[in-house]
């Protein structure tokens, strides 16, 4: 089995606004669990004993806090922000042997039953991944009879079929990355390529003189590009851990009341409890001292962090999952998505998408949902237009926001991060970050008395 990995987080994620403003978005917690975390506790389950972890340098501290627990880890800057290529490289100069190791991005999540496929090959090998959308979105892949066919970047047409998921290198491969072209190679005439050293035009060189094996994933996989790749990875995820409950888990300090209503399984963490007249139809994973109380009620499974209050009549929709330190209060509505934490939603509030932490949604601010044609809404992401092909009505609003009284969030709104929404103030269009949005009203203020009555 291979033993050494190299995990590359070094990107600047700049197609995830609003959420790559403040943090690496490595470091995004999908169904509880920090993006970065998936893979690489998969390796070490698997009996990797060696990762290097390629970083910026803005969010180097970040990411060596939040993996400190884990054992025979590195980290290495890559200041060169030349492209993936390069992080891999730099961070090859840490192994203690390039014979043989993986490498994985850190804004993926790769079912454990692919990893292992990757790392029983034995010989230097890709993992893909079958397209779910458009070639033209992705730099990919096409294989036959288990080698790769060709490689090609956001390609029209139908000839890509896969995206890369992981590679397993040695050290003949890694001499074709240290000689990665500055532009990719083989893009369709008239499509524009930026000046980047991509791991996948290595791979495209080296098609030219040997072959390539690939490995199919048959598993799930997550690539977390776009912020809708976000609510489809989290959404899932939530899913697929709730629903391996099969019965009620308890910690210390835990307690059920008797008042509650669950059709369904919980686990809950120390200390935390679900009061009276709850509702809970699915399955609900809850952190340590959290309190679920009074008439709260939940339509579906839900992941919870530590030290949330959920109460007061609130009601959550199936598949969400909400972070530690949150207040929802209130008679708020969470139609679905993802909370990240310490942030509070009270007083008729109602939210379907991502909020980003340290966030406070004001009274009875609410999000559209549909559009009036019942169509999905198109994005822009780096000046390119999209339609998602899931969730592109939900609302995606930054880090250290806040919103007013009756603020309305239409479908698909992108909200960056340390900004504002004035009260009544309607948001049709993408704002950037550092913004104050408020309604200018004009006053009309005329007599009116008695008299208007005919006394």
């Amino acid at each position: 089995m291979v033993k050494r990995a190299i995990i590359l987080a070094a990107g600047k994620g700049s197609k995830m606004f609003p959420f790559s403003e403040v943090r690496s978005k490595t470091t995004l917690k999908i169904a509880g669990k920090s993006l970065i975390r998936y893979n690489i506790e998969s390796i070490v389950a698997m009996g990797v004993e060696e990762t290097v972890v390629v970083v910026n340098e803005e969010h180097r501290r970040e990411l060596e806090n939040l993996l400190y627990d884990i054992e025979n880890i590195q980290f290495v800057t890559d200041q060169t922000n030349l492209g993936s290529a390069e992080s891999l490289v730099i961070g090859a100069e840490l192994l203690s042997d390039t014979n043989e190791f993986i490498v994985l991005y850190g804004d993926t999540i790769i079912e454990q039953k692919d990893l292992e496929m990757l790392l029983k090959t034995k010989k230097r090998a890709v993992l893909l991944k079958k397209l779910k959308e458009s070639a033209r979105n992705w730099i990919g892949a096409s294989m036959e009879n288990g080698y790769v066919k060709s490689i090609g970047a956001h390609y029209r047409g139908d000839s890509i079929t896969h995206q890369f998921a992981g590679f397993l290198f040695d050290e003949l491969l890694l001499d074709e990355v240290k000689r990665t072209p500055d532009y990719f190679p083989d893009v369709k005439v008239g499509v524009g390529a930026p000046k980047e050293r991509f791991i996948e035009a290595a791979l495209l060189k080296s098609l030219e003189k040997d072959k390539l094996q690939a490995v199919e994933c048959s598993g799930y996989f997550f690539d977390i590009d776009k912020p809708w790749h976000v609510l489809e990875a989290n959404e899932f995820m939530v899913n697929h851990f709730c629903n391996a409950l099969q019965e009620n888990q308890l910690a210390e300090g835990a307690m059920i009341s008797k008042d509650a209503t669950i059709h369904g399984h919980v686990k809950l963490g120390k200390n935390s409890r679900i009061g009276d007249r709850v509702v809970i139809h699915g399955n609900l994973i809850v952190g340590d001292n959290t309190v679920i109380d009074n008439g709260a009620i939940f339509n579906g499974n839900a992941v919870i962090g530590d030290q949330t209050i959920i109460r007061n009549y609130c009601i959550i929709y199936s598949g969400v999952s909400i972070g530690s330190h949150c207040i929802f209060d209130h008679c708020a509505e969470f139609l679905g998505g993802l909370v990240m934490d310490k942030v509070y939603l009270y007083h008729y509030g109602e939210f379907y998408g991502v909020i980003g932490s340290h966030t406070d949604i004001g009274a009875a601010t609410v999000c559209g949902t549909l559009r009036f044609d019942d169509g999905e809404t198109e994005h822009v992401v780096n000046g390119r237009k999209e339609v998602p092909l899931h969730f592109s009505n939900a609302a995606y609003l930054g880090d250290y926001c806040r919103t007013g009284v009756n603020t309305i969030i239409m479908p698909g709104c992108k909200i960056g991060a340390y900004s504002v929404l004035g009260s009544g103030a309607i948001i049709d269009k993408d704002i950037e970050k550092n913004s104050l949005v408020f309604v200018k009203q004009d006053l009309i203020i005329k007599k009116w008395s008695e008299k208007k009555y005919g006394w």
